[in-house]
């Protein structure tokens, strides 16, 4: 009985080594080195099947900010393969969150971040000049937030992405019944974007700020030993005004935003009845090994109880990489070239030089 609890203990200690490289490349992403960042996940297809989602999103999304938009494409869309194949109830993994913890299952993303793998995805693709393809994404976007319309309906950003998908397509009343559901999430009759006109251009700007905020662990213990341990995410932080200067003019632009902590909280939210039934479920089944145990040995039950404690752990997994704001600004040029500086806050400003042609978009991915 006792090697029992000792293979659940090496268990536990093996399921946080997956997490290395993983914490790694994104210590070396934030210190600014995202091609350490890269060569540190290597190949995700080798990384344990229960964070090889995570890896995928990590390094898609590490990707794009080098600027490799192609190869960010290719790794989100296997995120995306990945979690079609993932999308049943796996009994191996089942069994063993019940005896261990959450984090030893396979992990198949918050509702948010799904959401997110195809934003990024259409991104990727407006910007290789590829809009057939982002409008596929934007369906599929579509689809995940039709299966969870609460906790996603504060995405502006993606659903204003959305509607510029229909519109680079020439479907311009899919484009409107998207510009309709984004301002009912508002809460307001929003301004939309002005078609372009002749002589004019546009350029689109992504831009990304912060990190999302940490999911955290909130435990509650009760006697005689149960410890209850479940996923929060921590507090959002807010965010300046994003500032548009055109050739040293300031413009105000057509621009939508997204507090992406607060839509990823609530979509954890969403989900709290399923996994506190499966806390409940565990902790009443530990209960009832420490008691049999104790029948047998009251100093081995005391060392099964310690064990067992000890195991509890919520899972805290997350796409971290994931700013924690995103911002689409369309800013509308005459053709010709132009000095673009954005900014925000005390972070340094960008700067970008764009050539406009008429009747034409362009993109533009910045982070601060």
């Amino acid at each position: 009985m006792l090697l029992r609890y000792l293979i659940f203990a090496v268990v536990f200690v093996m399921s946080g080594c997956a997490t290395i490289p993983l914490q790694k490349a994104r210590m070396d992403f934030f210190s600014g080195n995202p091609a350490e960042a890269d060569k540190t996940l290597g190949e995700c297809s080798e990384m344990p099947e229960r964070d090889r989602l995570l890896c995928y999103m990590e390094k898609g999304l590490i990707l794009h900010y080098m600027g490799k938009y192609k190869e960010s494409t290719n790794t989100l869309l296997k995120a995306s393969k990945f979690i079609s194949e993932q999308d049943f109830v796996s009994v191996k993994d089942q069994s063993t969150a019940v005896m261990i913890n959450d984090r030893t299952t396979t992990y198949k993303g918050e509702y948010s971040e799904r959401l997110w793998i195809h934003t990024y995805l259409m991104i990727n693709f407006l910007l290789q000049g590829r809009p057939d393809s982002a409008l596929v994404e934007a369906k599929q976007a579509l689809e995940v937030f039709d299966e969870y319309p609460d906790p996603l309906e504060e995405d502006l950003f993606t659903r204003a992405l959305i509607a510029l998908c229909f519109e680079n397509m020439n479907q311009p009343d899919s484009a409107r019944i998207e510009y309709e559901k984004l301002e009912k999430a508002a809460g307001s009759k929003t301004k939309r974007p002005e078609p372009i006109t002749t002589g004019k251009g546009e350029v689109v700007l992504f831009i990304a700020r912060g990190r999302i905020p940490a999911k955290v662990a909130s435990d509650v213990v009760l006697p005689p030993s149960i410890r209850i341990s479940v996923p929060r995410y921590e507090e959002s932080s807010s965010y300046s005004t994003v500032d548009i200067k055109v050739n040293d003019t300031v413009l105000y632009p057509y621009i939508v935003e997204t507090d992406m902590g607060k839509v990823a909280s609530k979509s954890l939210n969403d989900r709290a009845a399923h996994y506190l039934t499966r806390q409940a479920l565990r902790a009443g089944s530990k209960e009832i090994i420490a008691r049999e145990i104790g029948e047998e040995n009251v100093y081995v039950e005391i060392l099964a109880r310690v064990v067992l404690f000890l195991l509890e752990e919520a899972d805290t997994r997350s796409w971290e990489t994931l700013p924690g704001n995103l911002t689409l600004a369309r800013v509308t040029l005459d053709a010709g070239a132009h000095d673009i500086t954005i900014s925000s806050g005390y972070s340094n400003p960008v700067r970008l030089e764009v050539d406009i042609q008429a009747g034409k978009r362009i993109y533009r991915s910045v982070r601060f």
